[in-house]
């Protein structure tokens, strides 16, 4: 199989294959399961000695993506903080392209290590805390970047955070409405949004899902950015083609 995709790589133009290959990706993800699909409760440590070998701190084109748009959401000179800051990829292009004061939590010792290893302001913490233990003041803008979904009381983290941010919510989520998941639905399977095990993923939205859910909690939606998805279509129809979105969640006034 490494045969076949080395020579592909070599007879076909790049910009085709890339093409051909997340085509591929996209239709094998109807019908199967991960290849590095296990049952069972998710060692973070384990995950990011995992990731080390495959390169920890450099953005996949997908994540540079969300960062770019974390990164014009936000102005010089706003203090921000990255919650589950992970390897700091994002935190570093935000600083690097933006004038703020970043700062990064993480659950897991080893990715805290590594930020710290590349100069970034992180330290550990456990969500399940009181963030008071860790937080001494506001921040323009607290960070969740691809971490609600893996929460079982979502809810309970923004009304914790709340105290602490002065500005906004920066939140990205896949969204399970994506024309993808849809159509493996049709085929009789869950939409397919782990890549270890299933229990990585605990809520689930689509747009509309998100937009009531924030209102029911006391936010508003004050900007969404379909920033991954089918190209040109995700705009148009973002409910049914994007296949993530970054919301700005602002504390409606009462």
């Amino acid at each position: 199989m490494n045969s076949v995709k080395s020579l592909a790589k070599r007879l076909i133009p790049r910009p085709a294959y890339l093409w051909a290959a997340n085509r591929y990706r996209g239709v094998r993800r109807l019908f199967t399961y991960p290849d590095t699909a296990r049952l069972g409760v998710v060692d973070y440590d384990e995950y990011w000695d995992k990731k080390a070998q495959a390169g920890l701190g450099i953005l996949s084109p997908w994540r540079r993506k969300r960062a770019q748009v974390f990164t014009d959401l936000v102005s010089d000179g706003d203090s921000v903080l990255d919650l589950g800051v992970g390897d700091g990829a994002l935190l570093k292009y935000m600083i690097e392209h933006k004038k703020i004061s970043g700062y990064g939590l993480d659950v897991s010792q080893k990715a805290v290590d590594f930020c710290r290893a590349q100069g970034l302001n992180v330290d550990w913490a456990d969500i399940n805390k009181p963030f008071a233990e860790y937080l001494k003041g506001q921040f323009d803008y607290v960070i969740l970047s691809e971490i609600i979904e893996h929460l079982p009381d979502p809810e309970k983290l923004l009304a914790d955070l709340r105290p602490f941010i002065r500005k906004a919510f920066i939140v990205s989520v896949p969204n399970t409405g994506f024309h993808q998941h849809r159509l493996r639905l049709l085929m009789g399977k869950f939409p397919l949004q782990w890549v270890v095990t299933p229990g990585e993923h605990l809520r689930f939205w689509t747009r509309a899902d998100f937009r009531w859910w924030a209102r029911q909690i006391g936010f508003e939606v004050a900007c969404e950015v379909p920033y991954e998805g089918t190209p040109g279509l995700k705009r148009w129809w973002p409910s049914l083609f994007a296949a993530a979105f970054v919301y700005v969640l602002r504390p409606k006034v009462k």
